[in-house]
């Protein structure tokens, strides 16, 4: 019956999801794309390696998926999604077992993956190749959990350190671990010591080498902030406004279990509570496996049929999320491609000039996916794609040959 009930998940989230085949890279990816597939392999090896904060934003882990998947595929975009599938639904497998290590019932458990893996709380993640990079900050954070659990800590400390080069905002799984430490654990805190000491060493290297002050990825340690971020991902979390304020009664039960799943996703939402100027659903991912277990905690302390129709009640609104989304998205997708691909039969049939002059894009493109774009279509780099009404831009009309796009 539990093999059935895995089998049934993973056949809804494939048949909910099948349309995300049908999609296309946007700014973000193309520019992956661009340089990750030239990079050289030491590069990926001394960005691994190095306990280094990285200045320029180098994720090695998320970045060797681009490098591969570029080297086979360039921008057949299909195979790109398959790999994003099997990491999200490995994640899924990877939270039932440490939610079967906390005790939590196993159809409680089963029920908590099923909500985590079919969320539309999750959509973007296994939608777009982009956030490559927080699944799998969350396949290794949740290894790390489950490894540390069992006392492996070489092998836990070694996932960790590969979530955290996968995305910074495994930062705080350390203090996630030192939550399952003194409610579950031996309260042998002395393990944790080479597990802080990456994390501070990360931390203050983020704070104080952070290139970052008056853009986007600017950290606001202000309540102004937190009147952004606070709505935001509470709203993200269960999908309606306030939902996941709702989660904090929970405390109130005595369960560790609860606690921990509360813990986990607090602490790992810290860091996105003090960057207003990055408000992405997916970044909420790797907490929802928090909330998950804080979910199924509480269900397991009365009878697991109420777990199952309090997930049937809220699959009809789940299903409708992401049928939206998915209609947006596949609508934005459609116009991107039809500019790549404008631009590459262009390229094939004009191979000369190397300069492209626009001056107009699809609604939330940006320049770095242009200039990504050309560059890829001519199979190289260093290529300039300027918009028309920069000085740059008018400069080149005037006084070279140039490729010139309208949109």
């Amino acid at each position: 019956m539990p093999l059935a009930a895995a089998a049934m998940i993973v056949a809804l989230f494939i048949g909910l999801n099948i349309g995300a085949y049908d999609g296309f890279f946007h700014d973000d990816e193309l520019d992956n794309l661009s340089w990750a597939p030239v990079l050289p392999a030491r590069d990926f090896l001394s960005g691994l390696v190095k306990p280094a904060f990285e200045v320029d934003n180098f994720r090695p882990v998320g970045s060797l998926y681009f490098a591969l998947m570029g080297k086979l595929f360039t921008l057949n975009f299909p195979p790109y999604i398959t790999p994003l599938f099997a990491l999200h639904l490995l994640n899924g497998l990877l939270l039932f077992l440490l939610m079967r290590k906390l005790r939590i019932g196993q159809w409680c458990a089963i029920a908590g993956a099923a909500f985590f893996t079919l969320s539309a709380s999750a959509f973007d993640v296994y939608w777009k190749p982009m956030y490559v990079f927080d699944l799998l900050c969350t396949t290794f954070s949740l290894a790390s959990l489950l490894l540390y659990a069992y006392r492996r800590w070489v092998l836990s400390f070694m996932a960790f350190w590969l979530a955290y080069k996968a995305k910074e905002l495994a930062v705080m799984l350390p203090a996630v671990l030192a939550a399952y430490e003194y409610w579950f654990g031996e309260r042998r805190f002395k393990v944790l010591i080479p597990f802080a000491l990456a994390s501070l060493n990360f931390g203050i290297q983020g704070i104080v080498r952070n290139p970052n002050h008056d853009n986007d990825y600017a950290m606001h340690f202000t309540p102004g902030a937190l009147r952004r971020t606070v709505p935001f991902y509470a709203y993200r979390l269960l999908m309606f406004r306030g939902s996941g304020l709702l989660l904090l009664p929970l405390a109130f039960l005595r369960d560790r279990r609860i606690w921990f799943g509360l813990a986990g996703m607090f602490l790992l939402i810290v860091p996105l509570l003090v960057l207003p100027g990055r408000l992405f659903e997916a970044y909420a991912y790797l907490p929802l496996a928090g909330v998950a277990i804080a979910m199924a905690a509480a269900a397991s302390r009365w009878n697991p049929v109420w777990a199952w129709v309090a997930l049937a009640l809220w699959m009809p609104f789940n299903i409708r999320q992401i049928h939206h989304e998915s209609r947006a998205t596949l609508a934005a997708d459609d116009q991107a491609f039809t500019f790549v691909d404008s631009m590459e039969k262009w390229v094939v049939r004009h191979p000369g000039p190397g300069t492209f002059v626009y001056d107009g894009v699809p609604a939330g493109f940006h320049h770095w996916g242009v200039t990504a774009a050309w560059n890829i279509v001519h199979h190289g780099s260093g290529l300039q794609a300027l918009f028309a009404a920069s000085p740059e831009g008018m400069k080149a009309l005037a006084s070279e040959s140039v490729a010139y796009g309208t949109w």
